[in-house]
């Protein structure tokens, strides 16, 4: 029997896998366009196709595995003319062929088996614009890694036209059905405008007052300084961190990032000095309205705050709760202060699945997911760019929502990514709001 403790590969070290081929596909590999064979009519006696057609194109990697050229008796003279036998084998990622074609497939009754490539499909060779169709399908090479298997072998051979329908055919070489792609759209349901004061010293800005701290701001809002005066600027923090205790002989200084409701990194914008690090604590403000407060350990050295270490990052900091005033400026008899406006805007209740439509922009997407209450939104194949500020809609369930800002670092197109895990990671060791966080320039 064999020993239960050692396991034939277990899911962590298949995830593993699956993301070195993938990213190995996608570092030596080229983009090909998978193009399925759709059956017009078929021969029910013989249960063979009559007319097939192709109009549907799929964007993937895939690795040319004989990468000195062309497999194949190359170009034949024969009585009948030149004729071209070209092959190539292909290798292509099965979990990418699962998320980027799969599920377009399974619902179109024309594809015979849309779970995996099949053979008579083509692919669309961009680096010599030659259509190749796949023969075989090789699925168990190599041979159940650590009890899985990761990639498809495609060898295919240069197709020749027989009376094949499609605009491929035509001329028509501008294939743009895109692949799944996920992007993270942050939304919000409707929130209040902060406001504030401004407190003058002489005819500079000393102090913004913040009288209503606003509602439902993902993103801390920006801050405008007007008046009589020039050049004075503020910035506005969710969440306030100050040191409790300690006595210090100056006061550190620290800011605070939130997104979407919950602390994502802190800048030590000034260490102090002086502190008793037995007895200095790091205070975080609790959010406004409900939610959760997050928490940090804080580490001193020689009486200098140096690292503040995110235990939990809270939730539901949605409020302004600090501004600083980033320049005094000059000139002022008066002034006043504004905030960019909470989003608004959400009505009704979006389907899932359904597609949806920016009012501005004209671009859409497929709904995969979305939470009213959190304010965000998953859509996958996005046809254009949405933009900030304009109203989405759901073209089934007529819902309407407006776009807050959109989370490039949360947009992936595969199943793995960690870029989110790995940004905030790497928050706590260099602090890149500096120009040069690796040293001094001399």
């Amino acid at each position: 029997m064999r020993n239960t403790f050692f396991t034939h590969g277990t899911r962590n070290e298949q995830f593993l896998q699956q993301n070195l081929v993938e990213e190995y596909l996608k570092m030596f590999g080229m983009d090909v366009m998978y193009i399925p064979r759709q059956l017009v009519s078929q021969d029910s006696v013989f249960n063979e196709e009559i007319v097939s057609e192709f109009d549907d194109s799929y964007l993937i990697e895939a690795y040319m595995e004989n990468f000195d050229g062309f497999q194949g008796g190359g170009d034949l003279l024969t009585k009948f003319g030149i004729r071209q036998s070209d092959e190539v084998t292909l290798v292509i990622s099965q979990q990418r062929y699962t998320d980027l074609i799969t599920q377009f497939l399974a619902a179109d009754p024309q594809i015979q088996v849309p779970e995996r490539p099949s053979e008579g499909d083509l692919i669309y060779f961009p680096l010599t614009s030659n259509y190749f169709e796949i023969k075989f399908v090789e699925h168990e090479e190599p041979f159940y890694q650590l009890g899985k298997n990761y990639v498809y072998k495609l060898k295919c051979e240069l197709f020749e036209y027989s009376d094949e329908k499609g605009d491929i055919f035509e001329g028509d070489e501008e294939l743009v059905d895109s692949g799944y792609t996920v992007k993270h759209y942050y939304l919000t349901t409707n929130g209040t405008n902060a406001v504030g004061t401004v407190a003058l010293s002489g005819d500079t800005v000393q102090q913004v007052l913040v009288t209503d701290t606003g509602s439902k701001y993902n993103l801390a809002p920006t801050v405008t300084i007007s008046g009589d005066g020039s050049n004075a600027t503020a910035t506005a923090y969710l969440i306030n961190l100050t040191i409790s205790g300690g006595s210090p002989l100056t006061s550190a200084v620290i800011r605070g990032t939130v997104k979407e409701g919950q602390l994502r990194s802190v800048r030590i914008v000034d260490g102090g000095s002086g502190y008793d690090e037995d007895r200095a604590t790091l205070v975080v403000s609790a959010p406004e309205t409900g939610g959760t407060a997050a928490t940090v350990t804080p580490t001193f050295t020689n009486g200098v705050l140096t690292a503040v270490n995110i235990v939990g990052s809270g939730s539901g900091y949605k409020e302004v709760a600090l501004v600083d005033v980033d320049n005094a400026g000059s000139g002022y008899t008066s002034a006043t202060v504004a905030f960019s406006a909470a989003p608004q805007g959400l009505t009704g209740a979006f389907k899932v699945p359904e597609s949806v439509t920016g009012g501005t922009t004209g671009a859409v997407a497929s709904l995969v997911e979305w939470d009213a209450q959190e304010g965000w939104i998953k859509l996958k194949s996005p046809t254009g760019t949405f933009s900030v500020g304009e109203t989405i809609m759901g073209n089934t369930s007529g819902a309407t929502i407006v776009l807050d800002n959109r989370d490039e670092m949360a947009s992936t197109d595969t199943k793995y990514y960690e870029n989110v895990a790995f940004e905030e990671f790497a928050d706590d060791i260099l602090d890149f709001t500096e120009t040069n966080p690796f040293g001094v320039i001399s």
